[in-house]
Parts: C-alpha cells; sequence; structure tokens
C-alpha cells in the first residue's frame, strides 16, 4: 500500500491541499484525517499508520503534545510537525521529543513530500530556513563531545558545522584546507553515525549543545 499517513490540522482547506498533494505520491495514502489533537492521538492508534503530520497549533492538544503521547504510546511512527510559528522553543522541544521533521508551512508544498520520505526512512527533515533557528540556540561551546573519540580539531568542524558555516567558512576560521575540513566532516559523522546535517543538529540538541533558552 506505501507509506501511511493521517494528516491532523484544524484548518480542512489546508488539509485537503496536503493530501492531494501525498497521494499524487504513488507510493503515498493519506488514511485518516484529524482536526484536533485529542482525535489524531485516538486515530493514529486506530490505523497504526507510518508517518503522522501534526499542525503545531490544534484545539484540544497542540502538535508538540500530540506528539509526545504518539511516541510514547507507539515510539516506531515517524512524526512530522507542520508550524507558521519559527520560533527555536518549538522546533527545540519538538526534536526533544523525537520529532524528526519540523517544517514551517508556507513550504509546506515544496517540502513535506520529502519531509514524508525522509521520516519513513528513519532519518531527519528540517525546514533549510530554520537552521538560524537552530544556530541562534547554540549553547555552552565548551561542552565535552570526548565520548564519541572526537579529536580537538573535528570536535571543533563538528561545531562550526551546526553553527551554519560552510566548508569554506570553516577552513578560512581554522586556517585550513576546504578539503581537510571536509575530511573532518566525514569522520564526524562516520564517528556520530550520521548522515545529514539536519541529523547533526538533532544530535547538538540532544546533546545540549543546542540549548534550550528560557525567553524570547
Amino acid at each position: 500500500m506505501g507509506i501511511r499517513i493521517i494528516l491532523a490540522d484544524d484548518h480542512v482547506m489546508f488539509r485537503e491541499g496536503m493530501r492531494a498533494l501525498l497521494e499524487r505520491e504513488e507510493d503515498m495514502v493519506v488514511v485518516a484525517e484529524a482536526g484536533d489533537g485529542v482525535s489524531v492521538v485516538e486515530k493514529t492508534l486506530e490505523n497504526m499508520p507510518d508517518v503522522v503530520v501534526l499542525d503545531l497549533s490544534m484545539p484540544g492538544m497542540n502538535g508538540t503534545e500530540a506528539a509526545s503521547v504518539i511516541h510514547q504510546k507507539v515510539p516506531g511512527i515517524g512524526i512530522i510537525i507542520l508550524s507558521m510559528h519559527s520560533d527555536r522553543q518549538y522546533v527545540i522541544e519538538a526534536l526533544k521529543l523525537g520529532v524528526k521533521s519540523f517544517i514551517l508551512k508556507e513550504w509546506a508544498f515544496q517540502e513535506l513530500v520529502t519531509a514524508v520520505r525522509c521520516v519513513f526512512k528513519d532519518t531527519s527533515y528540517l525546514s533549510p530556513r530554520l537552521s538560524d533557528i537552530i544556530i541562534s540556540g547554540l549553547a555552552d561551546e565548551g561542552k565535552p563531545l570526548g565520548k564519541y573519540s572526537l579529536t580537538p580539531r573535528e570536535e571543533q568542524a563538528y561545531r562550526l558545522l551546526v553553527a551554519g558555516k560552510n566548508c569554506k567558512e570553516i577552513g578560512y576560521e581554522l586556517k585550513i584546507s576546504s578539503k581537510t575540513v571536509e575530511t573532518y566532516r566525514l569522520k564526524v559523522m562516520k564517528k556520530l553515525n550520521i548522515s545529514n546535517i539536519a541529523q547533526l543538529v538533532n544530535h547538538a540538541v540532544q546533546e545540549g549543545i543546542v540549548g534550550r533558552p528560557e525567553s524570547f
């Protein structure tokens, strides 16, 4: 049957648009829809989909609350959160709850299909525009990563990559070639068992390298 999806959003027209978008894909089918957080939890337990797409702002129970309940009851289901809000508090909270993907609603029609495929394969996907939000949450740069056996240079590369810098910029800052930075990047990814930048950011959240701010 392909990738089985549940859509949850209290705006019916938006939900219908998302359904039409997803069901144009031969390997995707929307098995249920919900207009509030309580209903989506119930329908998830009834239908056991592969992926649940949650609006962040829903009546009864918001997206992160619904994600937390679903993750506790059925941890194997992939969760995507859609939001009109770009505050990093929401993004970091969602990642800490185990949400694999967080995308902005304004880019949903361009990014949702890709996000569903990534989450179905148990990889992460974040809207590219959210990188600045995560970067702005960078916390204690002295927090050790020694348990992963990163060399000092690899750890520097890790922190600068999470800060959104490219290999050329990192090379300039560390006074090494961009090719050497790329080698460090590949070594870091291998040691952390990570395959893309979204997963690297997620790892930074889990390690506390990206901190949740107290106020905005």
